[in-house]
């Protein structure tokens, strides 16, 4: 009932940013009640800094003091409890710490406030204004909870002026029904099989369970995510906006190095602008630039959860990053192409068992399985796995690589449909049976949320 109205206020009314505005507060309102005043209270603080920047110039304590101010609010609701119980060992069974709630979606709109406040203050675009206009930029409700993280500079021109063509609205409606199919499709029939598998004893596992667990998340962690930036580029593409694309095939990189430039992209150019190149890059010397791997991916670890599981995960891609500088990348550069996809791909499923783990000894246990071939009863590989498992990992292998837009784009070649009003009947037909197809599935699945809502 949303995006209708939504969509009906946005084309028939003036003022766009203003019900933009509108209906993303009330989105966020929905979900997460009063704490919507914390969404507002970081496009305070962007939209102040921004008006500091119009009177009297940059002023690195100003913009040091929007940082922690955002750094802050962060720290307090996502990482207290972590570091007073976990990392300070603070606390017994007789005191409680005032455990925060983490609101929905926090990480993204801190970080597209930090961006906007270190871009201008560099100088790489005027602050706006408006506080109409940045708080419309925060929180954009497509982009606003799970990404992908959008610059200021990229969308500043169409705050102040865009244009709704026919063209953009069909790509948009095409992309969102696909990004729709990514999660109804695909990742919500794989969870099925992650969760029931993870969600036992480990030591029940065996190597075939174990690597069926693992091999299910990894489908369903790309497509419920890639799933939802694609659903936000439509959403955008209909609004008149241009988002920053998110993934590109992260499945077929043949390197760690590679994975990264696929895998959310906004992120990681996030973390390589405003920490990698900070901390000096690559320009201070080989050691130096170990150094700044390591550290960016420990944080951008961090980033994704208050847990060890999590910062281990960004300890271990930061370590398979520093190993392919030190000359990995060059082997593989030479190696023969599946071997070296191969390297890529099981180093990508055992990081995600450390992601996926509830506790670090689950994800060890679950790694050690499927590295020692382990024997015993199966009955939990057939009670978590059917027909539609087995169909939507097919589709998984089929769509996570690019093979089918390989092939699509040459059948319609083949069947002269390059010219732009075939092409856009052939993908309009596609889009409403994928739509009608995910209409069925959500009139008969449970409440599923996004993955990346809790980050």
């Amino acid at each position: 009932m949303f995006l209708p109205a939504f969509l009906l206020c946005y084309f028939l009314f003036g003022r766009r940013n203003i019900i933009i505005l509108a209906f993303s507060l009330f989105f966020y309102f929905f979900g997460e009640g009063w704490i919507v005043l914390l969404l507002l209270g970081s496009v305070l603080i962007a939209w102040l800094h921004g008006v500091w920047v119009i009177k009297n110039g940059p002023s690195l304590k100003i913009m040091w003091a929007a940082t922690v101010l955002q750094l802050g609010t962060l720290f307090y609701f996502k990482y207290s409890d972590f570091f007073v119980r976990d990392v300070f060992l603070i606390g017994d069974a007789s005191w409680t710490w005032p455990e925060a709630l983490l609101p929905i979606g926090i990480s993204f709109f801190i970080f597209q406030g930090l961006s906007y406040s270190f871009d201008i203050h560099r100088g790489k675009h005027k602050p706006a204004k408006s506080f109409i206009d940045v708080a419309t930029y925060v929180s954009m409700f497509p982009q606003l909870i799970a990404g992908p993280i959008v610059r200021y500079g990229s969308v500043a021109k169409q705050l102040q002026n865009r244009t709704i063509r026919t063209g953009n609205l069909n790509v948009g409606i095409y992309m969102f029904c696909v990004g729709l199919a990514q999660k109804m499709l695909i990742a919500n029939k794989l969870a099925v099989t992650a969760d029931g598998l993870f969600g036992i004893d480990p030591a029940l596992l065996t190597t075939a369970t174990a690597w069926t667990a693992s091999l299910s998340y990894t489908g369903q962690i790309y497509f419920d995510f890639a799933g939802y930036s694609n659903m936000a580029i439509g959403l955008g593409f209909m609004m008149g906006f241009r988002f920053p694309k998110n993934f590109n095939h992260p499945y077929v990189a043949r390197s760690i190095t590679d994975f990264w430039r696929r895998w959310h992209i906004s992120m990681t150019s996030w973390f390589r602008d405003y920490v990698y190149f900070p901390l000096g890059g690559n320009r201070k010397g080989n050691f130096m630039t170990y150094r700044n791997l390591f550290l960016v991916f420990l944080v951008s670890g961090l980033w994704h959860g208050a847990a060890w599981t999590f910062v281990l995960w960004g300890m271990y891609h930061g370590a398979f990053l520093v190993i392919e500088r030190l000359g990995l990348k060059n082997v593989l550069a030479k190696t023969w192409g599946p071997i070296a996809w191969f390297y890529t791909f099981v180093v990508a499923v055992f990081g995600w068992v450390l992601f996926r783990a509830d506790t670090l000894p689950q994800a060890l246990d679950v790694a050690k399985k499927m590295i020692i071939p382990t024997g015993g009863d199966n009955s939990y590989f057939f009670l978590y796995s059917g027909l539609e498992i087995w169909i939507a990992m097919g589709l998984a292998v089929l769509f996570a690589s690019n093979f089918v837009e390989r092939q699509g784009i040459k059948a319609m070649g083949a069947l002269g449909l390059r010219t732009k009003k075939k092409a856009t009947v052939v993908k309009m037909t596609v889009a409403l049976v994928l739509f009608l197809l995910c209409l069925v599935e959500v009139m008969s699945s449970t409440y599923n949320p996004f993955i990346y809502f809790r980050f």
